[in-house]
């Protein structure tokens, strides 16, 4: 009997095996993540799952060799440039059958020409044409799709293209009114630019030089140089783009560099203008990957860039080996792939595709294509970008949920439905899910549609208080003069009345020091309050770590700084004020800064963003106060002319830089010393229990 049961197992996990795809059995080759608001890898469900990988074999041409680029044509059909077989493949959409293999082309005179390491495809359905870039020939074949060459493009003869450089096309693209662009493998100032006709007019989309200290050292150096000394210094020159893209009417690239941080990803216009130029933005993983063969961490390397039919921006990393997509708004969606043997891992990718809800990665190390499809979180969470990006805000409320319920990570949703509550009016929900998701922008929207209401329903009881404070504050001597002889009253019932003149002179004793203190005490708070607890509108501190010593540091340290400094130099400049009388005025002095902490804290909560002109006034006044305010203290403390405390005060300021970096100098010695410690006593353990 066991023996049966053993044998209709088996035979069900074979037949199970056998209709189970390979993807499903086998371990995908990476772990699905995102990234919060920031900068912080966070675990989230896969928006694409590895599908199958295809080789040169399985579509019966038989191995790929180095294949270069893929693309998805509107007749439904992908195209492949196999570079090392210097063949352009066809094959359908599902990549079970080729339709045509591309060796030799038939040029208008009748003759055949072959290729030669074509690196580049480009297929325009409307106009049945078909744009490759033919490297080893040093040229740019515009076919039918027959096969039958319409133009040749060569090395351009005109005085704008360098004649000491070869023709080395790479990709290539055109747009709707046949405009030709070829990103050329060895110029950097942008994709060479034809004319439906095959005349050159110039370079098109160049990156901008990144503005290092370097670039900006050797511009003002050239601006003091002769001629003959800039002729012979070399030039800076940005990085030039390794892959493009076209999409409606702008056209996207990309730029793979070590060291070009500037127009990583850009999406121009006619006119060659980035739109994404004022956008700080960081493709790729935030977080460098670290190489241990060579010791040091690797930057991001975009090598190439596809848009799909509903404007999500697919680029290729090959750094690490990952698709990261992002919408149009060059928002996170997801991140898929990775640098591994197995399925949905690859060794050198060269080439990135979408079509039809699937993404297909070229891999060159392994000469195959990766076919990834859409997951059902995938899909949930594209219906929900799509109907966000297109103003449909309610109607993307419900996927928006949905998402949520399947990964409370996912920040992006917190986004849309605080969107969608806004558009619908619920400005409390709105406000809810904007802090959940970290959205200022859309919390801001939320906080002025809520405040208008709260003012509008509560102006009754607004105007009462408002009244009453007034009227206490005209009122504050005589309240004070009741609250006085309520004391004295207390005083003498419960037996503790003292004369009025013994009584001054104690509290004057008493509060020599105590006001000091509790200004001090006032000022480290009011340094958390302004830390911690501004208002949501005006930016948000980072809640899961909270250190207490920069705001010591900022209050109590620096304050000690600036009193032992200054005692010092007013040894040196025959000042006549005691330690003592510097840190009573010096205190008393901060009064205005120490007040606009906490209004300007208090006022983050009532105001936006539109109206944090008035937060702004209220500090760089305080601040202006508490700095004359401090002049005057040490012009009476140690009685000086204006000039000599003005140079007190600059020689106070340079004693509290020595002093402070003393001090860390002194806590880094301190944590080296413990380190030490610490390590000589594990050693020390560890070899008592080892025996």
């Amino acid at each position: 009997m066991k023996k049966t049961i053993i044998s209709v197992m088996m035979i069900w996990l074979i037949l199970a095996a056998a209709v189970c795809p390979v993807s499903v059995w086998a371990a995908e080759a990476y772990e699905s993540y995102s990234y919060d608001s920031r900068g912080n890898a966070v675990p989230s469900q896969a928006g694409y799952t590895a599908e199958k990988s295809i080789s040169g074999k399985d579509i019966g041409v038989g191995s790929f060799d180095s294949p270069s680029d893929i693309f998805f044509a509107g007749n439904g059909m992908f195209y492949i440039a196999d570079t090392g077989n210097d063949r352009i493949i066809a094959i359908n959409s599902e990549f079970d059958s080729v339709c045509e293999v591309y060796r030799k082309l038939v040029l208008p005179e009748g003759n055949e020409t072959a290729f030669s390491e074509p690196t580049g495809v480009f297929v325009s359905a409307e106009r049945d044409m078909m744009y490759i870039a033919d490297s080893g020939n040093s040229r740019v074949l515009v076919c039918s799709t027959d096969g039958q060459v319409k133009m040749e493009i060569t090395k351009p003869d005109s005085p704008v293209y360098d004649s000491n450089k070869t023709f080395i096309p790479r990709k290539v693209i055109a747009d709707k009114a046949g405009n030709i662009y070829v990103q050329l493998g060895n110029f950097t100032t942008g994709a060479a630019m034809f004319s439906p006709d095959g005349e050159f007019m110039g370079f098109y989309g160049a990156n901008r030089t990144e503005p290092t200290a370097e670039v900006v050292l050797k511009y003002i150096r050239n601006l003091f140089s002769s001629e003959e000394k800039r002729s012979q210094r070399t030039r800076t020159v940005p990085a030039g783009i390794t892959g493009f893209d076209i999409a409606g009417d702008f056209i996207f690239t990309c730029t793979s560099s070590s060291t070009q941080k500037l127009d990583t990803v850009k999406k121009l216009n006619a006119a060659g203008k980035n739109i994404f130029a004022n956008k700080e933005m960081i493709f790729g993983d935030l977080t460098p990957v670290y190489n241990a063969v060579r010791n040091e961490f690797l930057a991001p390397s975009i090598i190439d860039i596809d848009v799909s039919e509903e404007g999500f921006i697919n680029c290729l990393d090959l750094t690490t080996g990952r698709v990261f997509q992002y919408d149009e708004d060059c928002e996170l969606i997801f991140i898929a792939g990775a640098k591994s043997s197995q399925l949905g891992g690859f060794k050198e990718p060269a080439a990135v595709e979408s079509a039809e809800g699937k993404l297909y990665v070229l891999d060159t190390g392994k000469n195959t294509v990766t076919v990834f499809e859409e997951t059902e979180f995938g899909r949930t969470v594209h219906s929900a970008v799509t109907l966000y990006n297109d103003g449909y805000y309610e109607e993307a409320l419900e996927p928006w949920y949905e998402v949520l319920r399947r990964d409370g990570n996912y920040r992006r949703a917190y986004e849309g439905v605080a969107s969608a509550l806004l558009n619908k009016g619920d400005y409390s929900g709105a406000m809810k899910y904007a802090r959940l998701g970290y959205a200022v922008d859309i919390y801001n929207k939320a906080f002025e549609g809520w405040r208008e209401i709260f003012i509008r329903e509560h102006f009754v009881h607004i105007c009462v208080i408002t009244a009453l404070l007034v009227i206490a504050y005209i009122f504050r001597k005589k309240l004070r003069t009741a609250a006085d002889r309520i004391k004295s009253v207390l005083a003498q019932k419960l037996g503790k009345f003292r004369s009025k003149h013994v009584r001054r002179n104690a509290e004057k004793k008493k509060s020599k020091y105590r006001g000091t203190v509790i200004i001090l005490i006032m000022m480290f708070f009011g340094q958390i309050a302004e830390g911690r607890l501004y208002g949501f509108q005006f930016g948000y501190p980072d809640d899961r770590t909270f250190s207490i010593v920069p705001y010591i540091v900022k209050s109590f340290v620096i304050f000690a700084a600036w009193v032992i400094g200054s005692r010092a130099v007013s040894t040196f400049l025959d000042g006549s004020g005691t330690a003592e009388k510097i840190c009573i005025s010096s205190a008393h002095a901060l009064v205005p800064y120490v007040v606009q902490l906490f209004v300007c804290t208090g006022l983050s909560h009532v105001l936006i963003q539109d109206e944090v002109v008035f937060i702004q006034i209220i500090r760089i006044a305080g601040i202006v106060l508490t700095a004359v305010m401090l002049f005057i203290a040490a012009k009476n403390v140690h009685c000086y002319s204006v000039g000599r405390t003005a140079f007190s005060v600059a020689l106070t300021i340079a004693a509290m830089l020595i002093m402070l970096f003393l001090l860390v100098l002194f806590m880094s010695l301190i944590q080296q010393v413990w380190l030490f410690i610490s390590t000589i006593w594990t050693e020390i353990t560890y070899r008592i229990r080892m025996g």
